[in-house]
């Protein structure tokens, strides 16, 4: 198991130091609290924290003077201090960066999970070898893929005889029977060419019957 990563606050704010003393351990960090600047540094000795989250304004020591003792000293000058203050003014980051501090942070303009983002950061500069004990991500078994089952065999498709649609026609054999007292049958093999003399006693048979039945209802 990965060791967890040491922070030490400082903060005179109880219920401050409560509420991120709770996240960071949320976070996997191993948090220890002190209100002021004596506190911080005798526990800095002890446990010899990654890094120290530090607050200005507090009882006995101040910030500066905890800032300054620490970077002073060659047990406590390499711990990463970032300041936690609820001072807004540049001249308040500029003496705090200019005493060897890592980062400002303005409490009013910061959520805890800004706050870790800054601690990740400043351990990434200092290459620390301790990361945030983090609980093991669940074992995912692969998914399977369902084979899809074997498409039908299809038969082949059997050959289908169409008819011809222009079938050759038979050929012509009409036989017309003209007399029913048994008169000589004409077999019919093609178009038959009418004789002129056939189509003038036609013509004028028609024409007898016409005048006939015109007279007939004349009467």
């Amino acid at each position: 198991m990965p060791q967890k990563t040491k922070v030490l606050m400082v903060d005179d704010d109880r219920m401050l130091l409560d509420m991120y003393k709770e996240r960071l351990e949320l976070a996997g960090y191993e948090v220890t609290g002190c209100a002021n600047g004596e506190e911080c540094l005798t526990k800095v000795h002890e446990m010899k924290p990654e890094i120290v989250l530090l607050d200005i304004m507090m009882p006995k020591v101040n910030g500066y003077d905890t800032l300054a003792a620490m970077k002073s000293d060659p047990q406590t000058k390499d711990i990463p201090v970032i300041i936690l203050s609820a001072l807004v003014r540049d001249i308040n980051k500029s003496r705090a960066l200019e005493a060897g501090a890592d980062d400002y942070i303005i409490k009013s303009e910061v959520m805890p999970a800004d706050v870790i983002k800054k601690i990740e950061a400043v351990l990434a500069k200092y290459q620390k070898d301790v990361t945030p004990e983090k609980s093991p991500k669940p074992t995912v078994s692969p998914k399977v893929t369902p084979k899809a089952p074997p498409s039908p065999q299809l038969a082949p498709p059997q050959e289908i005889e169409f008819a011809p649609l222009n079938p050759k026609p038979a050929a012509p054999k009409a036989v017309a029977d003209f007399s029913k007292a048994g008169a000589a049958r004409m077999v019919i093999s093609g178009p038959q060419k009418i004789s002129p003399w056939v189509f003038v006693i036609l013509l004028v048979l028609t024409f007898v019957i016409f005048l006939a039945g015109f007279l007939y209802f004349r009467r």
